[in-house]
């Protein structure tokens, strides 16, 4: 398909001669004199490339990148200006801009800009004309925020830095670090992905740092730890404020000096390695608490993303549905073409406590029945009946954090009839999770049954 541009200008006899010139290149051309009409047509239409004018009457091309960026991160844009200057392409840039071009513009470098940014990345490769939506594994979407989180990794892809994903249970945290690793230039060396809310407290260290023979009862043979399996790679460790404070003291050191220590072992081993870690808690409050080291919380909050829930961007449900449709059809011999309407619109209106693991598991479940087509009646109940009484629970404004967590799992539970497996799935958690979650908060059975 040709490429589509938008120029906008409010000199007609510059921007009509730029419409000529990127015409003769064989792109399909729209054009506007202003921010007012320009955001009209990116409203319509698609594009793939918007190259404004700084200077202009109305909204200056600053304010039109702020603008055409809230609507859409993923639109590339060129800045062309007669008053060329740093602070000028160094403001650009930070807003979003792709490019900045100074007047008089050079035909051959502008036609080399554009064919650059005109190769697609990694991340849109597989994107669907007319609609933009993002499609990088299973992070698929065509809402703002799914889009705002695309243009955060691919702002720090080639940054080598630690990064900090905040999200809830099920959002997807160890997909948005797979991205960020092989979008890098670690992304022929190892991902390994550590859920350190998921082993056992006494083990956790030998599982990171690995261990020598006879460090402790059941340790036969040296091991490596999982810094050492993912040296020149990345290492993505979720659910960090499950982490003791031995633990933590332990990886603030390998934050700074760049090296490990088996547990048993003598001596230090050089590691080369980027952390990616993610955490669905409060961390202001854990660090308030004195359950998280705040030394290490900036440590690894060097840049940070924040994934939204699902049910703050229903509108990329159908898109979710029909990957996973297609993935399932793959792996359990099955054809399932598609969500009828009203099936979808009920996904759509469903709260998604525990996300996209929840409605991945909700697909799932629902194709065994379905015949081709997933109608209402092949959805479970639950999702079927929304929520149902005696799900809901109400706190009022300024409940502790620890004391809402406790509650939610303690009604989990009970609407579970007691089984653990079932309640850490509507949580959004793994059982090792919940069990941990059931050991601090001292929840006894007799609450829940």
């Amino acid at each position: 398909m040709t490429p589509r541009l938008l120029v906008i200008d409010d000199d007609q006899n510059h921007r009509e001669g730029l419409v000529l010139l990127l015409q003769t290149y064989k792109y399909e051309v729209d054009q506007a004199d202003g921010a007012k009409a320009a955001m009209e047509l990116v409203y319509k239409n698609y594009y793939d490339l918007v190259i404004t004018d700084f200077k202009m009457q109305d909204v200056d091309g600053m304010e039109l990148l702020k603008m055409i960026n809230d609507f859409d991160p993923l639109l590339k844009v060129i800045m062309v200006t007669g008053f060329s200057s740093i602070e000028h392409a160094v403001e650009a840039i930070h807003l979003g801009a792709i490019d900045y071009i100074a007047k008089p513009v050079d035909q051959t470098k502008l036609k080399q800009v554009i064919e650059r940014l005109l190769e697609l990345p990694a991340m849109e490769k597989n994107m669907a004309v007319p609609e933009r939506f993002v499609h990088f594994g299973e992070i698929i979407g065509k809402s703002r925020p799914i889009k705002n989180v695309v243009k955060k990794i691919n702002e720090i892809t080639n940054i080598d830095v630690p990064v900090l994903i905040f999200g809830e249970s099920g959002t997807g945290k160890e997909l948005v670090a797979h991205a960020i690793h092989s979008a890098s230039t670690r992304s022929n060396a190892p991902f390994i992905a550590v859920n350190t809310g998921a082993i056992p407290k006494d083990l956790i260290s030998s599982e990171l740092f690995g261990h020598v023979k006879g460090a402790f009862t059941g340790a036969v043979d040296n091991k490596k730890g999982k810094f050492e399996e993912a040296d020149g790679g990345t290492l993505f460790l979720d659910e960090i404020s499950s982490m003791s404070e031995q633990v933590q003291i332990a990886l603030l050191r390998v934050l700074e000096n760049h090296k490990i220590d088996r547990v048993g072992g003598a001596r230090e081993i050089p590691i080369n390695v980027r952390i990616v870690a993610a955490t669905n808690e409060n961390m202001e409050d854990m660090i308030a608490s004195g359950k998280f080291r705040e030394d290490l919380y900036y440590r690894l909050n060097v840049y940070n993303i924040e994934l939204p829930p699902l049910r703050d961007r229903t509108d990329d449900i159908p898109l979710i549905n029909n990957y996973f449709l297609e993935k399932f059809n793959k792996e359990y011999n099955k054809k399932i073409v598609a969500v009828d309407d009203e099936a979808s619109a009920i996904l759509q209106k469903y709260s998604w406590p525990g996300n996209i693991r929840e409605l991945r598991n909700i697909l799932l479940r629902s194709m065994i029945s379905a015949k081709e087509i997933i109608h209402k009646k092949d959805l479970p109940e639950m999702i079927r009946k929304g929520m149902l009484p005696g799900q809901e629970i109400r706190f009022p404004a300024g409940t502790p954090l620890p004391e809402i967590e406790r509650k939610s799992i303690v009604k989990t539970l009970s609407l579970a009839k007691g089984n653990k497996l079932r309640a850490a799935e509507m949580l959004g958690i793994s059982r090792r999770s919940l069990y941990n979650k059931l050991e601090d908060y001292d929840i006894k059975d007799e609450e829940f049954n």
